[in-house]
């Protein structure tokens, strides 16, 4: 669990310290800066529990049932069923966020292909086919049409 000081900041304050990290990230500009940034501002726990959630809302958008992303995570059901509520909060701009700034990237592939490889391995049951066949199905396009 990450530790949390006792001591609130004003939200004035707090929105500047935003500011300041999201100017931090939004200049880096490339992926090196980007790394630098998290791996050595954020502690190991940090960056899994930020890697974790943002896994599993785009598992859970990519319709990968709740029992199968909380045993590929490994994260409890109820942390699962909290992200799951989020996508049916209407009233939550995170899903609507994540559906225009992940899903319309070209990097999807790659993602799609570093999960798919997750859901389907030898003696590991559950998995997620259609996403296995999909990427089985871009990696011949790319080889044969460089597509």
């Amino acid at each position: 669990m990450v530790n949390i000081s006792k001591n609130k900041l004003p939200d004035e304050i707090l929105e500047k310290i935003y500011n300041l990290f999201f100017y931090l990230l939004k200049k880096g500009n490339n992926k090196e800066d980007f790394f630098i940034i998290i791996n050595e501002f954020f502690t190991p726990k940090e960056k899994i529990l930020f890697a974790k959630r943002v896994a599993i809302i785009y598992l859970l958008l990519k319709g990968i049932s709740q029992k199968n992303t909380k045993k590929i995570l490994n994260v409890s059901k109820e942390t699962v069923s909290k992200y799951y509520l989020f996508l049916t909060n209407k009233k939550l701009k995170l899903i609507k966020i994540f559906k225009n700034k992940i899903f319309k990237e070209k990097f999807i592939k790659k993602i799609d292909n570093i999960f798919s490889d997750f859901f389907i391995q030898p003696g590991f049951k559950i998995g997620h086919w259609q996403l296995y066949w999909e990427k089985k199905k871009n990696q011949y396009r790319e080889k044969n049409y460089g597509i």
